[in-house]
Order: structure tokens, then C-alpha cells, then sequence
């Protein structure tokens, strides 16, 4: 599988950058290259002369470029009144990390996992879908833009399945509030890549942060998201307890897709114990031989629509368990 690729990548950029494992943790933004005014206005500024009429045409095609940006975005994509939740502390939680293992890490993400969601597609489809359905009509605010937080986000390839749901959904929904959490600060610009691709641009916030101290209010998220997540927190009991306490009484959603170990394949299930060591010192701490969806159970006290299957050729990653708790 392309995770186990990252050992051999991680080592060789050990050596070559001289990083030391988990050493930063400060939150990246997307990169922008600066737009540089006219060669000719650029030299006049440069002798602090006065440019003459170079700066009325070239404030005029800036003007007309904000214009046009603004009235596509006002009418492609939702308001950016859609945050709706305040963020509370930030996580104080988080581990030592390297930018350089991180940046790697999040390229593999990016360009790595194309076949597995190809695969998952249908099934992810079907259980966002009948997320947003589950959804009331308006939320606690007053307002009918439910507050989403997608625990470990990653890349944000659940993008396309939140427009999806929003578009074809039976509650009628003016928007959509999504955070982002992630440790990995170095996802963030792929997130909000695939957010622009799907319409989501003035949806999505990103926040680094861990599932087990989630900078939410008790109470406050509608629904909550975690797809391949729950593999790779340090304490997964903790997490499911932080995911229950900020999400809402009586009708909070969890939507949950996360790789297990196999319950019907002994011989699988041996292998994936054996490699665990390998798999979470090249993924992030990823586990292999985790029993998630009876966890989830235990902390949802019962109310949890589960669901369990193995994919095909995924290997140690393909037994899944998913579906939505409700508190």
C-alpha cells in the first residue's frame, strides 16, 4: 500500500534535511505569490518619482478583476456569514511535529489515497447523504446553516460529498459552517484547494488541533466527521469523548468511516497486529488493530447505526467500519 512507501520516504528525508521527528507546530497557510505592479511602475517607485497614467489603467484592470471575482463568488458560493460557531481556546495538546515530515506526509495524502476513495466513493456518498437528511431544518443559532467539524480533515476529500448531500439534501439549508481540525498544519492548503473545487471556499475554516481537546463550547457542533481518523489519535476513548461533548443533546450527529481490525479474517487480522509497529511509525501514528466501531458504541451508548465490510485489494486497510451515532 502507497502508506507504507512513507517509511523509506520519511528516512531518506531524515537524513537529507536533518529534521528531527515532531519538532514544530505552527499552522501553515496557503501560499500566494505576491502580484508585482508594472515593471515600469515598480522602477518609478524605486526613485520615488510620481507615476503618471500607468496607475489610473492599472488600478482600473485591479478594479475590474475584484468586480468580476466578487460577483462570481457572490453568486457561485455561500455567503461567508455561513461560520456560524465560535472557536473556544485553542488546543494546548498538541505534540512536538516536523514541518518537513508533515509537508511530506500531506503530499502523500494528497496524490496517494486516489484509488481507496474511488473505491469508498459509493458508499461515502450514500452515508453523507443520509447525514444531512438526519439534520434539522435550523439549528440552535436560529439559522438553518448546521455547524460541521471534521475531526483530522486531512486533504479534505470529503469535499465533494458535502456538496453533494447540500445540493440533493431534503432540508432545505442556506449553507454550511465546516471547520477543519488537524495536528498537521501542513494539510491546510490542500483542504481549501478542494473546497474551491467543490464550492465550499467560504464554507471551510481550518484549525490546527487533536480530537481529544476539540476548541468547541459544549454543545454547539451539529455533526461531526472523522474518516480515516480515529486509526491515528492518540487515545481514541478520549477523542469519541470530546467528539459526544461538543456536539449537540438530543439529535448531535457523528459520522464515522474508519479502517478496523478485521473481525472475520484471522489471518488478516494477525498480519495487521504484526504490522501495526511499522504502519504507525511510518503514518502518523496510524494503527492498524484497532476495534473502533465497538468503542464508538460504548460511548455513544449503543445509538450508533454500524456498519462493517472489507474492501477490495485495500489489505491491511480494508476492513471499514461506518455510520452515523446520534446522541
Amino acid at each position: 500500500m502507497v502508506r507504507f512507501l512513507s517509511l523509506l520516504i520519511i528516512a531518506a528525508a531524515l537524513v537529507i534535511g536533518g529534521a528531527t521527528a515532531f519538532c514544530s507546530s505552527t499552522v501553515s497557510t496557503q501560499r500566494r505569490s505576491p502580484r508585482l505592479p508594472p515593471p515600469n511602475l515598480q522602477a518609478r517607485r524605486q526613485h520615488n518619482e510620481e507615476p503618471e497614467d500607468v496607475i489610473p489603467s492599472f488600478h482600473r484592470r485591479s478594479l475590474l478583476a475584484s468586480t468580476f471575482a466578487a460577483a462570481y463568488y457572490s453568486c457561485c458560493f455561500p455567503s461567508s456569514a455561513d461560520a456560524v460557531i465560535e472557536l473556544t481556546q485553542p488546543s494546548t495538546n498538541l505534540r512536538p511535529r516536523s514541518k518537513l515530515i508533515d509537508s511530506i506526509f500531506a503530499d502523500q495524502m494528497a496524490t496517494g489515497m486516489t484509488d481507496y476513495e474511488k473505491e469508498v466513493e459509493k458508499y461515502k456518498s450514500e452515508l453523507f447523504q443520509k447525514l444531512f437528511n438526519s439534520l434539522g431544518g435550523e439549528n440552535s443559532s436560529g439559522t438553518s446553516i448546521p455547524v460541521f467539524v471534521e475531526v483530522g480533515m486531512g486533504t479534505f476529500p470529503n469535499a465533494k460529498y458535502y456538496a453533494q448531500a447540500l445540493s440533493s439534501s431534503t432540508i432545505e439549508l442556506k449553507g454550511l459552517d465546516i471547520v477543519g481540525v488537524d495536528p498537521n498544519s501542513s494539510m491546510s492548503s490542500y483542504a481549501q484547494d478542494n473546497a474551491r473545487l467543490y464550492g465550499l471556499s467560504s464554507s471551510l475554516r481550518t484549525v490546527n488541533g487533536v480530537a481529544e481537546d476539540l476548541p468547541f463550547a459544549d454543545g454547539s457542533v451539529d455533526a461531526i466527521v472523522t474518516t480515516l481518523t480515529l486509526c491515528s489519535v492518540l487515545d481514541q476513548t478520549k477523542a469519541l469523548s470530546e467528539i459526544r461533548r461538543v456536539l449537540k443533546p438530543n439529535g448531535g450527529k457523528f459520522l464515522f468511516w474508519e479502517h478496523v481490525l478485521s473481525e472475520d479474517n484471522k489471518t488478516l487480522a494477525l498480519q495487521q497486529t504484526l504490522l501495526n509497529p511499522v504502519q504507525t511509525f511510518s503514518a502518523d501514528g496510524c494503527h492498524l488493530n484497532r476495534r473502533t466501531g465497538m468503542n464508538i458504541q460504548k460511548v455513544f451508548d449503543g445509538k450508533v447505526d454500524l456498519n462493517y465490510m472489507t474492501l477490495e485489494g485495500k489489505w491491511v486497510i480494508a476492513p471499514t467500519t461506518f455510520g452515523i451515532a446520534t446522541v
